[in-house]
């Protein structure tokens, strides 16, 4: 048995994350929802274990491992986050942590790591080592010397959110890049794109105005040799083949991770293109696509996962499809953040959406008791009385936030 610390911004996570370890038969010693508040919370209690988001405000969880580890060389840390990128992980463990828990995880994950971390020895030559051959096997051994040969491109960045801008201008200059511009829809990355002229565009597929998809075509249009990179949160075969076939070079889903873009980006810059020969492979895709679905020819427009309409950013309408998944709901919890403050309204509109996963219902629940601890106001609204009366009978592992407010209309 064991007294556990966890650690998460999210109330949600954290009574998931309690039930499971009380089940286990460990006793919660306490909670924390910041970095800066899990370095006071572990001062004060002395836990056997950690849980240790990541992504946090405040003060992060990186941060907060190195604070941990420096004061108690044998604190056992695991980190329990979304972020999986391998740079994350190695990063996670050099500060000191254990083990790694990536989300959404499972009940006998999580026991089994616990159980781990709690009878493992830890050798600190063993430990060294094994991480020197973990960064070699995932190439990072020599990413600083690396880095200072590495082509550096001028980048013009195109996205609706100035949160989802923000991130990836921080993961762009980190990789040793430069924002030459940014362009919040598709008519200002035309114009910005003559002016600047950058070597690659990131363009968002879903914005207000000239969206992602026409703003490619015309940047190909007045410039064949335009390197473009899709990254929207639509995540169908449709989209992405659509893209390519206006010319994009290459796509990225929604949420954005620093090894993905890395990958990307350099790809592009070494690649050998020709747009002719380009567009006859994405064609040549699309017909195979096509066969193996049996589809009659006729195309059916797939809607993006959710469209955010602010009105003075008093009121945010919120449009859910069905094409919302994991993945896009946690680009959609991002890019509420640039809207929350006092007083804010927040209507998530389901339409005549059918069906929600229990998952996703968790997720929505996430994104609702985040809103509220802002002094936010949230309402639900569904036209599909089915709909809305399964979300409410729904009995997930913790709160059905969502089931409380929805309403019919």
């Amino acid at each position: 048995m064991a007294r556990i610390l966890i650690v998460d911004d999210s109330l949600v996570m954290r009574k998931v994350l309690g039930k499971i370890v009380t089940a286990q038969g460990h006793i919660i010693a306490g909670e924390a929802q910041s970095g800066r508040e899990a370095v006071s919370e572990y001062k004060k209690l002395q836990p056997d274990v950690v849980t240790m988001d990541l992504a946090m405000p405040d003060c992060d969880g990186q941060q907060a491992i190195s604070e941990i580890l420096a004061l108690y060389p044998e604190a056992r840390v695991i980190v329990v986050s979304a972020r999986q990128e391998k740079g994350t992980i190695l990063d996670a463990l050099e500060r000191g942590a254990r083990h790694f828990i990536p989300k959404p995880f499972s009940k006998k994950r999580v026991e089994s790591v616990i159980d781990n971390v709690l009878q493992q020895d830890i050798d600190n030559e063993k430990r060294a080592a094994l991480l020197k051959s973990l960064k070699e096997a995932y190439g990072l051994e020599n990413k600083q010397a690396e880095g200072k040969t590495k082509v550096s491109a001028r980048v013009l960045i195109v996205d609706d959110s100035a949160v989802a801008r923000k991130s990836l201008r921080a993961i762009i200059t980190d990789l040793g890049h430069e924002v030459v511009g940014e362009a919040e829809n598709g008519s200002q990355a035309f114009v910005e794109y003559m002016k600047v002229k950058p070597d690659v565009v990131t363009m968002d597929l879903t914005m207000q105005g000239l969206g992602g998809a026409e703003a490619t075509s015309k940047i190909i249009a007045a410039d064949p040799k335009a390197k473009i990179v899709v990254i929207s949160a639509m995540e169908t075969r449709l989209a992405i083949i659509d893209a390519l076939e206006r010319g994009a070079r290459h796509f990225i889903i929604k949420p954005i991770k620093p090894d993905k873009v890395a990958l990307v980006i350099d790809n592009i810059l070494h690649q050998e293109f020709d747009l002719a020969t380009h567009l006859q492979r994405v064609r040549r895709l699309k017909e195979m696509d096509s066969a193996s679905s049996g589809s009659t020819g006729i195309i059916k427009m797939t809607l993006p996962p959710y469209r955010i309409s602010a009105q003075d950013n008093r009121l945010v309408h919120i449009i859910i499809t069905d094409s919302i998944t994991e993945t896009s709901l946690q680009t959609l919890s991002q890019e509420i953040e640039e809207y929350l403050g006092d007083s804010i309204r927040i209507l998530l509109d389901f339409g005549t959406m059918p069906y929600l996963s229990e998952a996703i219902v968790l997720g929505f629940g996430n994104i609702i008791q985040k809103i509220e601890e802002r002094n936010g106001l949230v309402k639900a609204i569904s036209n599909n009385e089915r709909f809305a009366q399964s979300i409410i009978e729904l009995k997930t592992e913790t709160f059905n936030y969502l089931g409380n407010i929805i309403k019919v209309y």
